[in-house]
């Protein structure tokens, strides 16, 4: 495979990955699992979960 085709799957299998460490974490959180927690189970940083958190009490307002 050329090496920018390869660059591409590489790529697209990441944003897959986060997108799933990501929707898992969305869902503990929604479980009210401490942040420290989900950031150890997923492999989010810190930030992202909080990020994450706040977006979801951000929806329940609505």
């Amino acid at each position: 495979m050329c090496d920018a085709v390869q660059k591409l799957v590489d790529e697209s299998r990441e944003e897959s990955r986060e997108e799933s460490r990501t929707e898992i974490a969305l869902n503990l959180l929604r479980e009210q699992v401490s942040p420290e927690l989900v950031s150890k189970a997923t492999g989010l940083s810190m930030a992202r979960v909080l990020e994450l958190q706040a977006s979801l009490g951000e929806e329940s307002a609505d």
